[in-house]
């Protein structure tokens, strides 16, 4: 998906005088696509510690599928706005 997004950032013609509130289109392309890119990459990594947290519950015994199933699906929902978010934070800081 954000490489879907990615492509249609880049085809995408620059209207004359940027995007309103968002400046030159030419110099905000580059952190939008490093926003995009960031907060798939943290989204997968989220993903990815979550799913490794509860296979270490269910082997100890003290979680079982459903659980795991439960709280897998729960850090995907909320990571979905989470990563964005943080990826758009932690561009703006490093900018």
């Amino acid at each position: 998906m954000a490489a879907g997004l990615i492509a249609l950032e880049l085809s995408a013609p620059c209207p004359p005088g940027g995007p309103l509130a968002l400046g030159d289109c030419v110099k905000t392309r580059p952190f939008t696509l490093g926003v995009l890119g960031l907060a798939a990459g943290l989204y997968v990594l989220g993903l990815t510690a979550v799913l490794a947290w509860v296979s270490g519950l269910r082997r100890r015994g003290v979680a079982n599928g459903v659980a795991a199933r439960d709280w897998y699906l729960l850090a995907a929902l909320v990571g979905l706005p989470i990563a964005p978010l943080l990826a758009f934070t932690l561009l703006s800081a490093l900018r």
